[in-house]
């Protein structure tokens, strides 16, 4: 989490400063710890630190900085109108002169400047200066309009338009995300909602931005589901981007320290004669490439592929043309749990062996990456690896698949007939998954193949001699199958030689946070602390595989799936109520002026962005709890709901 200290004069106007305080924390949310600090309270000789220092008003510049350990980390805090103010001074009538009082004449001046740079011409908009009250310059003014500072204006002025408080500029939001490197998709997204609420002037830069964003967001996705690893590095070889593909064969997150003559030879990256060069990272061998990428013909830098060879060069190419290869081992298992520890080193002494293996685990637990993982620490890791889904065909067809037939052995059958899976899994591996939904009678005959090390393929009555070691995978409980007479108990204890139980992912949460990162490649950066929470609250009950899919959601639309955030909030209790409450507030707080609040559906909408479904039942009931406590009033029809003093210093008691 990211330091930022906000800087103000005194704390006069707490309702402006909460305002401008919330408006930040909406944009950065939870990857910021965001303190104010009042010049007037500080002492002269206090020295501060943080990653980003703002300062409002613009008078304290120059006042901070004996205070703050980097002033180049200094941003000036400029303000814009709300945006739905441009609704209320389009109604005022053509010609009308209003007046604009803020907290001083320069900032009263911007606010002119900026609506008249909007295209708000049709009405004469002028600054008022204090100083020039008594003059009767502004006698004739019958109207004014302010930002929350409705006690600023002239007394003989009886219409007065609030616009309410101006918001933090996308300016300033913008150079602010720069500082602190957060360049990413939630702050992104945030910042998206906040440019198109306020008025600026600078249509074009706010242009430039969103398409610049959009274009680089559409290149990272399609880049980042090639299968090889792609690296961009300046002439100087500083790392500029690389793709998930790289991050996994580095098995690293952090791109801001990445170093490539970590990985690669210095004098490969630095040659410009080597090409299809095999190398080796990480104990696996890959095809390296480089390409110059030249701007005017001179080279700005260079484009490295990378390439795993057992992916593309498996030393059999028939068994690469069928799939017959187990792409994965025991490296590729991403874990810090005890509980997958012990597994693993049960399985790699499993592997030295030639035993029938029973590997048992819910849905999505991972099975089939042990299985493959087993038979490449095998001594039959350089002959084929074929695996099938047992429960994926029917029996007439899954029995042709397993054992082949020969020609004309029944109607549609292939005329030179078919070579079966036990056979093409010959001196090698075969993976039998969802072993506990197969028939009675293909029971039969894979106990006979099991006992026999012998097969027979259909319509034929050549015996066919194999030599296989036999993996089996089943979620179902095999023991419950064989006392209802689904499951034969002979074959069971042929498969159960060397049993393998692999936990689900709730009973082993150590491995969660790393199985995200890993799905996510350096997008895992992006996910807050609270983001994390909900995940540990989750119960997956599709174990590896939905985390999978929780990834991919939340890379394609930066938050995590409605299910799994819901689920925390529904019903909550303590801490996670607490945090649903803050949410709740913050949202209306960000919503309320003098004139409106927000009305439920609105609210809902946010929560929903924000990835929080709740019913309408729940949120009445919420806000009735909230109003009882004095922290909203809910007010009728157009009026909304809006946040009490109350309810803004309940925001700051759940910010701890």
């Amino acid at each position: 989490m990211k330091k930022v200290i906000l800087f103000f004069n005194d704390p006069d106007n707490e309702s402006a400063i909460s305002f401008i305080h919330d408006n930040i924390k909406e944009v950065f949310e939870d990857y910021i710890d965001l303190s104010i600090f009042f010049l007037s309270e500080i002492h002269s000789d206090t020295m501060l630190d943080a990653d980003a220092f703002l300062v409002s008003p613009n008078d304290a510049m120059q006042n901070i900085k004996n205070h703050v350990s980097d002033f180049s980390k200094a941003i000036r805090i400029t303000r814009s109108p709300d945006k739905d103010s441009l609704n209320t001074l389009s109604s005022i009538p053509a010609g009308t002169t209003v007046l604009v009082v803020n907290d001083s004449y320069e900032t009263a001046f911007a606010t002119t400047q900026s609506f008249y740079e909007v295209g708000i011409g049709h009405i004469n908009l002028v600054p008022y200066d204090e100083t020039l009250l008594q003059t009767g310059l502004y006698d004739h003014i019958e109207i004014a309009i302010t930002p929350s500072e409705s006690h600023l204006v002239p007394k003989h002025i009886k219409k007065i338009i609030d616009i309410g408080y101006r918001k933090v500029s996308f300016e300033t939001m913008f150079k602010l995300m720069k500082i602190l490197k957060l360049d990413v998709p939630a702050v992104n997204r945030n910042l998206f909602r906040h440019v198109y609420s306020v008025v600026e002037p600078n249509a074009e830069f706010n242009t430039n931005y969103i398409n610049g964003y959009l274009k680089s967001e559409m290149i990272n996705r399609i880049i980042d589901t090639v299968k090889m690893g792609i690296i961009l590095v300046s002439k100087h070889y500083d790392v500029i981007f690389v793709n998930d593909k790289v991050l996994n064969i580095f098995n690293t997150t952090d791109t801001d320290s990445l170093k490539l003559t970590d990985y690669i030879p210095a004098e490969i990256l630095s040659s410009n004669d080597i090409n299809h060069e095999k190398i080796e990272i990480s104990g696996e061998w890959y095809k390296y490439d480089k390409y110059d990428l030249t701007l005017l013909n001179e080279t700005a830098g260079y484009y490295i592929t990378l390439q795993n060879m057992a992916e593309f060069s498996a030393s059999d190419k028939h068994l690469r043309e069928k799939g017959f290869v187990a792409k994965h081992n025991f490296k590729d298992i991403v874990h810090k749990s005890k509980e997958m520890d012990d597994v693993i080193l049960r399985a790699r002494q499993i592997a030295l062996t030639d035993h029938t293996v029973l590997i048992r685990g819910e849905s999505g637990t991972g099975k089939e990456l042990i299985a493959q993982s087993i038979h490449n620490a095998s001594h039959r890791s350089k002959y084929p690896f074929v695996a099938i889904n047992c429960a994926a065909l029917p029996e007439s067809l899954l029995e042709s698949e397993l054992f082949g037939y020969e020609k004309g052995a029944f109607t549609g059958a292939h005329s030179k007939g078919k070579v079966g899976l036990f056979e093409e899994a010959n001196h090698g591996t075969i993976f039998l998954d969802e072993i506990g939904s197969i028939s009675h009678n293909l029971q039969s005959r894979l106990l006979r193949t099991i006992q026999e090390r012998q097969i027979m393929r259909v319509g034929s009555d050549r015996i066919i001699d194999i030599d296989i070691r036999l993996i089996t995978a089943t979620n179902r409980d095999l023991e419950a199958a064989i006392q209802s007479g689904d499951f034969r108990a002979d074959l069971f204890f042929r498969l159960n030689v060397l049993p393998i139980e692999i936990p689900p992912l709730r009973k082993r949460k150590g491995d969660l946070s790393d199985l995200f990162n890993h799905f996510l490649g350096k997008d895992a950066k992006n996910v807050t602390e609270e983001e994390r929470q909900c995940l540990l609250e989750y119960d997956w009950p599709g174990n590896v595989r939905e985390v999978e899919n929780a990834a991919i959601y939340y890379k394609t639309l930066s938050q995590l799936p409605p299910h799994i955030v819901s689920k925390q909030y529904d019903g909550a209790t303590g801490r996670r109520a607490c945090t649903l409450e803050k949410v709740i507030l913050q949202i209306i707080s960000s919503n309320t002026s003098v004139s409106h609040g927000i009305g439920r559906t609105s609210l809902l909408q946010q929560l929903n962005q924000k990835g929080i479904s709740l019913s309408d039942v729940k949120l009445r009931s919420m806000l009735s709890d909230l109003e009882k406590s004095g922290y909203i009033i809910i007010g009728k029809g157009r009026y909304g709901t809006r946040i009490t003093e109350e309810g803004s210093a309940r925001i700051k008691e759940l910010r701890g």
